[in-house]
């Protein structure tokens, strides 16, 4: 009993993982002037939020496949170090992504 609770906690966990990641992918693909300038801002150049978005997308994808998870997790972990050294850098802290 216990082993499928701890199983389906996991399967929610990564679940919400995946769709944070898809929401930020289709956030950054929109391509906004405010987020193009959020990259700017943060030292990258303003076409950077489509490679964000790839990334993030295929991030969501990795995580859901069950051969590709650990790839997923590398991947989003990746992703998540290099936006908030960014955001430390800028001295944004306000923009820190909760834990």
């Amino acid at each position: 009993m216990f082993n499928s609770i701890s199983l389906s906690v996991g399967n929610a966990a990564t679940l919400l993982a995946a769709a944070a990641f898809l929401l930020g992918a289709a956030i950054n693909a929109s391509g906004r002037k405010a987020v193009k300038d959020e990259f700017v801002r943060y030292g990258f150049p303003s076409w950077w939020c489509w490679i964000t978005a790839i990334l993030e997308l295929l991030t969501a994808v990795l995580l859901v496949l069950r051969p590709t998870f650990a790839i997923g997790v590398a991947l989003g972990a990746c992703i998540m170090v290099a936006a908030i050294i960014a955001i430390v850098r800028a001295r944004d802290f306000r923009h820190l992504p909760p834990p």
